[in-house]
């Protein structure tokens, strides 16, 4: 009889630990994959999910998209197909039982070589998530146990660990919302579509949103590309604008000498009011408040940004 998943994950926990012997993201010899340590539960802090699958191993996490909030614990896995803005919170840790997660980033090209092998039958649900949290199958655990544990052996790293990365790729896009990643490896995919388009603002983020260029590069009409859009991210085009804005203004606030004004009409704001309102509204304090409580906490090596 196959083991529970929850059996797998407690296996891979005491595994994990050897190589997370730091608060944070610990990076592995297997480029893409870390695993995370928290010894306390964090504040709600902004960041950026890239392509990745997330396993927690012990503890819990919530992170809000938008207007929705995703959970995940040792039970659930939690899969971005996009570069997405989130606010992230670790709502269960302790010294003694500290959160713990592998992270794994998804890769497009290793989706299209497994779809151009064979497209996976137990595709059930569609939908239109870019986002979501799933339950851990014992299969996916077991993979992650071999994962980690070529990670002990230099050739099994490099021979062994691609192999179990496509199996895991493998088993992702057969779950119940795995059309969402095979889509990451079909051109001309809605998926793909609006990650060119997630791209593009990213890299011109303090341009004002020109919403029927936007729909032009996804090939879409504005009606279409404002709907698909917010499926996908769940949130609205401008919505995602002002999240890469405030977290870039929250950046160069932290690099640089700099006033809140001229950051303001550096990222792409008119009104330096209307800037430091929705920096508040965002990080919970006007910009220079909360890079003197960043630059407070970095100096007593406390860490204030979610991975």
């Amino acid at each position: 009889m196959k083991a529970s998943a929850a059996a797998y994950t407690k296996n891979i926990l005491s595994t994990a630990l050897r190589h997370c012997n730091v608060e944070g993201p610990n990076p592995t010899s297997l480029p893409g994959f870390a695993v995370v340590r928290r010894e306390k539960t964090s504040k709600a802090s902004p960041g950026m999910y890239t392509p990745c699958v997330c396993l927690v191993l012990q503890g819990e996490k919530q992170v809000w998209v938008g207007d929705k909030v995703y959970r995940y614990n040792p039970s659930s896995y939690l899969v971005s197909c996009l570069d997405i803005p989130a606010v992230a919170q670790v709502s269960v840790a302790t010294v003694k039982e500290p959160f713990v997660c592998l992270k794994l980033e998804l890769q497009a090209s290793v989706v299209y070589e497994i779809l151009e092998a064979t497209l996976p039958a137990a595709v059930r649900e569609k939908g239109d998530r870019g986002f979501y949290v799933e339950k851990v199958t014992p299969e996916l655990a077991e993979a992650f146990i071999r994962l980690l544990n070529a990670l002990d052996h230099e050739n099994d790293t490099k021979v062994l660990a691609p192999a179990i990365v496509r199996e895991i790729h493998y088993r992702l896009m057969g779950s119940r919302y795995g059309a969402k990643i095979c889509e990451l490896g079909m051109v001309g995919s809605k998926t793909q579509r609006i990650g060119k388009v997630v791209e593009q603002v990213r890299q011109n983020y303090a341009v004002p949103l020109r919403v029927p260029e936007l729909a032009q590069i996804a090939n879409m009409s504005p009606s279409a590309f404002h709907l698909h859009f917010r499926q996908v991210t769940n949130m609205s085009p401008l919505q995602y604008q002002k999240h890469i804005r405030l977290q870039e203004a929250r950046r160069l606030l932290s690099i640089e000498a700099s006033d809140a004004a001229s950051v303001a009409y550096q990222v792409g704001y008119e009104s330096p009011s209307q800037f430091s309102r929705e920096y508040r509204r965002l990080f919970g304090q006007p910009p220079l408040r909360d890079m003197e409580r960043l630059r407070n906490a970095a100096a007593q090596g406390a860490v204030v940004v979610a991975e």
